[in-house]
């Protein structure tokens, strides 16, 4: 069997859900450590832009599979305990 007919029974078992999401607070504390104040004055377009341009540089940037192996050692580890 192949892999990717392995990850598609695997699926049916356990849905897809998400395994890690950034929310809004850590992204409002750094705007707020950047303006001070000043952030008070921002509006809702001004927060879903700076959310997007955001998600676009993680996007951008972020190699998931690195912290994915990490995570699958530990798991390994764990479940041989």
């Amino acid at each position: 069997m192949q892999n990717h007919e392995i990850v598609t029974k695997l699926s049916r078992i356990y849905p897809q859900e998400i395994v890690y999401q950034i929310t809004m607070e850590p992204v409002m504390s750094a705007i707020v450590d950047r303006l001070g104040e000043e952030a008070l004055t921002l509006s809702i377009t001004d927060m879903g832009l700076a959310r997007d341009e955001i998600k676009t540089a993680i996007d951008h940037n972020l190699d998931e599979r690195d912290y994915i192996e990490m995570g699958l050692d530990a798991w390994e580890i764990v479940r041989g305990l």
